[in-house]
């Protein structure tokens, strides 16, 4: 959209418009791609500025002091503004705060966080910082409204100009599919649309999307395992990772690692005779060189696949494009690895055409779909990988369009779509791969679904494999809230919108007019329900929400509770009213249940009269029947008849959206991992650099369920005696004591970071108290010229590491996913300051419930949980045998609690300090040797 353009940003005390207030307005006009005028004024707003808000803006309460007020302002804001289209990133949030004072009510309002998502599906984020990085404009002050405005200005014509650039026919369908939704960027999609030719070859577009995901996958031959297996050499194997081994040939300065030799010699002993072994790899083993090597060597010799399962995608990645590539040029044998992901993760295309022919019903599936349609564009793979999915609802709406299809066949997928789906060529090519490397979750989805996801194989290799419990919890859990419930049944539609209206187009077009009549009332039938449904609905989540509500319950106050469904809870009166509400909507439920089943059959009787998109509803059909009877099955458990083993709890969100949500969780897991690990797969070596606790396998094998299964320690190839003082402040208060503790934090994270030059990382385990700390520790720091990276701004942690490596002089404050996971080697790195022992949060509900079936679950359960976590948290600091630094932990009760021994005692043998708060700096600058 060309012409006068107006673009505004404010800075306010708060996020809420109805009672918080405007400190800054920055406002530019831009014609045609070019600022022609600028608004900028602080606002004084009658009461001090958080310090909070001035550790984002920079805007103190003195710079405002005496500044005119909102009303004396509003008049010039409105002249320069005018009737002109306005810009913003968030604009509705600048909006809400002027329409009180009737300020851009009658104008058209464009957001370019929502045109961001559309026209750049792969940007990291879509903050303004991070959009403007991605299109190459230069924010130099960000947080202030002038700025800020520029900027959002100069990136409304970057995303002009890429909708410009799109496709004739793929603007068409965007604008058409916006028909009758009121989506604000509409607008601009339609100017576009206008701008462009219309081309000479304008014929309907192939809704069926094949010409989309690329040629259908070469054919290739599944792996046929060999009759007779044979065995490893097992010296043959340490002969090639051994000091002159073929390893050393390819990788300089290759060094022999003991440590290494000991697990691979345990790996190929382990294929050799079958079996199950844990072993624990310190940091600096190599010990993903210590299994591929044997793995490869035996699926090649046999013909066997490996299965090799991670938790993180950093591992997945360092797998494929770093230690395979070395392995394939060292080995000089032929083997094929591939990536697997789980079906959610691959587009499908016949969920993709159905949405395009029965268009968006909602502007949140609209926004996905114009997304994912500019998406296909740059990339034809499908995977989810390769597209920015912002919140639940873009989540929500991929999950709908995604592979994840309990009733599609492989044989389908070629049939259908000639080979093209994302899904059937990423499995084609696991059939024919030796090393197939898949996450947690997709090993453990396969398990649940009867392998129907995976390859046939009987060896696996777990890696990081002390996430394997949340792990099995995780993909045996559910989850429900009332906008997924309604959407859901939203999707189904009635006679002339959504599936059931698509069915009876199709069913009218080609089906006997008798058919038509049957299959009308049942149409009828389902969509009366469903409309029946929509207040018991609102009333079951209303008595989840009262059930929270009660008085008893602890902490209902706090921004977001979790309720965990005990026996105590369900005698209360608010659960017996919540099982009256549940009672009303089950009938509704089972006759919903009855009519989608009854329709799936009529359905299938029609095969005969070849209906369009036949396979398509019927399909559609089947699984929406499916979803209805789960979740009528599983609110039944949770509300009527709980299952002994499952763990059951209400979430509850005090946000604006006042969100509430049910979950449940397995509350043992270790007869699932008998069931699907032990019992079923003949090779398993589970491996992590954090197995024992207490100097033992005891604990990990008792959650697992593998108390037969064999245990290896190979220790790590680092001195950590020589390389890492462990220094154990003496006077710092304890963490109950909370203000002279924060106080203490603050004061030691200063001045270590002051001493190093920044150069710190600080691990935490609450993000309240990070934000707390940042705030503090920022502007001090910022005299000494040390940047402070931390997730209190939403910054990715990818995006956060780049930063705190990039910048000479910066510290850097995680929560829990900065505990693992984070390979920082060298001088950027040279202290770690472990805030608090992690442990965790005791009204948890899934960890409450399993402390409970332990007579001593403090002992035997959540010290040994945190000791996992502390050793993972320690390991961030040492990566090579060359770094050096300081670890120092700011809880006080690693000596002053009897069980702190335990965890100083599961750390590797490092030079121990114990010593005065004051006394940490200097000992750091000795131990560093810095002058």
């Amino acid at each position: 959209m060309r012409g006068e353009l107006i673009a505004i940003d404010l800075e306010t005390t708060g996020l809420d418009s109805a009672n918080d207030r405007i400190i800054e307005i920055g406002a530019v006009r831009m014609q045609d791609g070019k600022i022609i005028d600028e608004f900028e004024q602080l606002i004084d707003p009658g009461f001090p500025v958080p310090p909070a808000v001035t550790h984002i803006t920079g805007i103190t309460t003195d710079q405002v002091a005496g500044q005119p007020s909102i009303e004396q302002v509003l008049p010039a804001l409105k002249k320069f503004v005018g009737d002109a289209p306005v810009i913003g990133h968030s604009i509705n949030f600048d909006a809400a705060f002027l329409a009180r004072y009737n300020v851009l009510t009658a104008n058209m309002l464009i957001d370019t966080y929502d045109l961001a998502a559309v026209l750049l599906p792969r940007a990291p984020r879509y903050n303004l910082n991070s959009l403007t990085a991605e299109v190459g404009i230069d924010l130099e002050h960000a947080h202030r409204a002038l700025d800020d405005i520029r900027a959002t200005a100069l990136l409304y014509w970057k995303l002009w100009e890429r909708a410009l650039g799109l496709p004739y026919a793929t603007l068409q369908e965007i604008v058409n599919a916006a028909q009758g939704l009121g989506w604000q960027a509409e607008p601009v999609f339609r100017a576009a649309l206008e701008e462009k030719p219309i081309p000479q070859d304008n014929s309907p577009v192939d809704l069926s999307g094949k010409d989309l995901f690329g040629p259908p996958p070469k054919d290739e031959k599944p792996l046929r395992p060999n009759d007779d297996l044979d065995s490893l050499d097992t010296e043959s194997v340490i002969g090639l990772i051994d000091e002159n081994g073929a390893l050393s040939q390819v990788i300089p300065g290759y060094d022999k690692r003991p440590q290494q030799i000991t697990m691979a010699r345990a790996v190929t002993e382990t294929f050799n005779q079958g079996g199950h072994i844990m072993i624990e790899a310190g940091t600096g083993t190599g010990k993903s060189i210590a299994y591929l090597v044997p793995a490869i060597l035996w699926a090649t010799a046999n013909n066997q696949r490996v299965v090799i399962s991670t938790n993180t995608i950093n591992l997945q990645e360092q797998l494929i494009n770093k230690d395979l590539p070395v392995l394939h040029q060292a080995l000089d044998i032929p083997f094929k690895a591939t990536v697997l992901k789980g079906r959610s993760n691959y587009l499908c295309p016949r969920r993709l055409a159905a949405i395009r022919r029965r268009r968006p019903t909602s502007i949140d599936e609209l926004r996905t779909l114009a997304k994912i349609l500019v998406w296909l564009l740059e990339s034809p793979t499908g995977d989810r990988g390769e597209i920015s999915l912002r919140g639940p609802i873009e989540n929500i709406t991929w999950q709908r369009l995604s592979a994840e299809d309990e009733g599609c066949q492989l044989d389908r997928c070629r049939s259908v779509m000639s080979g093209t789906c994302p899904f059937y060529k990423a499995r084609k090519a696991a059939e024919s791969a030796h090393l197939i490397i898949v996450n947690h979750a997709l090993l453990l989805s396969d398990a649940a679904s009867d392998n129907r996801v995976l390859p046939e194989y009987t060896c696996l290799v777990l890696d990081e494999g002390h996430h394997l419990e949340d792990a099995v919890t995780s993909s045996f859990s559910f989850r429900l809230d009332e906008a997924t419930l309604r959407r859901r049944l939203a999707d189904l539609g009635g006679s002339k919108s959504g599936l059931l209206g698509e069915v009876l187009r199709s069913a009218e077009s080609a089906a006997p007019e008798k058919e038509v009549k049957r299959l009308k009332k049942g149409v009828s039938a389902i969509s009366d329900a469903t409309k029946l449904m929509e207040h018991h609905i609102g009333s079951l989540f209303t008595a989840f929400q009262n059930v929270v509500d009660n008085p008893d319950q602890p902490n209902a106050t706090d921004y977001n509770t979790q309720t965990r469904v005990t026996q105590a809870i369900r005698d209360r009166d608010a659960f017996a009213h919540l099982q009256e509400r549940w009672n009303n909507l089950k009938e509704f439920f089972d006759v919903l249940s009855q009519a989608m089943q009854y329709l799936t059959e009529a359905l299938a009787r029609m095969e005969q009269y070849d209906l369009p998109d036949y396979s398509d509803l019927v399909n559609s059909t089947a699984t929406a029947a499916r979803y209805l009877k789960e979740t009528n099955s599983q609110l039944n458990s949770f509300i009527i008849e709980p299952d002994p083993n499952m763990i059951y709890w209400i979430n509850t969100s005090r946000d604006r959206f006042n969100a509430t949500s049910i979950h449940a969780a397995p509350l043992h897991i270790g007869p699932v991992a008998e069931n699907y690990l032990w019992n079923n797969k003949e090779t398993i070596i589970l491996t992590s650099a954090t197995l024992q606790t207490r100097g033992n396998f005891n604990y990990i094998r008792e959650r697992l369920s593998a108390d037969h299964v064999a245990t290896l320690e190979v220790g790590s190839p680092f001195n950590y005696r020589e390389s890492t003082l462990l220094y154990i402040p003496t006077d710092i208060p304890e963490p109950n004591d909370r203000n002279r503790y924060q106080h203490a934090v603050e004061r030691g994270i200063i001045e270590l970071a002051a001493t190093l030059g920044g150069r710190v990382l600080a691990l935490f385990t609450s993000y309240a108290q990070l934000r707390q700390t940042a705030q503090a520790i920022t502007p001090r720091l910022a005299l000494g010229n040390i940047a402070v990276y931390d997730q209190s701004d939403g910054s990715s942690r990818q995006a956060l590491l780049d930063g705190f490596v990039s910048t000479e002089k910066a510290v850097l404050l995680g929560t829990r996913s900065f505990w693992e996971g984070v390979d920082i080697p060298g001088e950027n790195l040279s202290a770690l300051v472990i805030v608090r022992l992690p442990f965790a949060v005791p009204s948890d509900p899934v960890f409450a419930a399993r402390s409970d079936t332990y007579p001593n679950s403090f002992n035997d359960y959540a010290i040994p949980d945190a000791i996992l976590r502390f050793r993972q948290g320690f390991g961030r600091l040492i990566r090579s045998s060359t770094d050096r630094g300081v670890v120092t932990v700011f809880d006080r009760r690693v000596i002053s609690k009897g069980y702190g021994a335990h965890f100083l005692e599961a750390l590797p043998d490092c030079h121990v300090e114990n010593g005065p708060l004051d006394g940490l700096s200097a000992a750091a600058r000795n131990w560093l040797n810095l002058t």
